[in-house]
């Protein structure tokens, strides 16, 4: 589960716009994301679950979320249906990530409606240039989705890394 400390975190202050919700059920995996985007300057809410992810976003307002595929009680595809589909959330980027089978699931998370696709294990300028790519692109200003294809791209080049 989250942390008591990051759940405090989330509820007790309202969320810079630097914040970030990563969710993950790999405690190694989530602890070692958050720590390259705190260590950028982020605020970051850490979730186990696609319920805990789900009850954080409804806490405030994220800059986006990193959301791994291997979630449980809900798929990572779903929460970011729901996510999207609240106002809140409607321009809020989503990046998907996975040690499982890049390609498929790269499609998979366009189609859901995901930014970007992040395949593990990741370097830290390979997060750091996803998240720069997903900051920019999000608002209401910015002119329509993400190109889903220089996104697709992108994401088969780090697969194939």
């Amino acid at each position: 589960m989250s942390s008591p400390a990051a759940s405090k975190r989330a509820s007790a202050k309202q969320l810079s716009e630097r914040a970030i919700l990563v969710a993950d059920r790999d405690e190694v995996s989530r602890t070692a994301t958050a720590s390259i985007l705190r260590r950028l300057g982020f605020e970051v809410v850490e979730a186990d679950s696609s319920r805990s992810a789900l009850t954080q976003a409804r806490q405030g307002s994220y800059a986006c979320a990193i959301l791994d595929l291997n979630l449980v009680e809900m798929s990572a595809f779903e929460l970011c249906r729901r996510l999207l589909a609240s106002s809140q959330w409607s321009w809020t980027p989503v990046i998907f990530t996975s040690a499982r089978q890049p390609r498929l699931d790269l499609r998979v998370s366009m189609q859901a409606g995901g930014f970007a696709y992040l395949p593990k294990p990741f370097r830290a300028d390979h997060l750091m240039a996803v998240v720069g790519d997903a900051l920019a692109s999000q608002g209401p200003m910015r002119q329509g989705k993400p190109n889903r294809e220089l996104v697709l791209a992108r994401a088969e080049a780090a697969a194939s890394a």
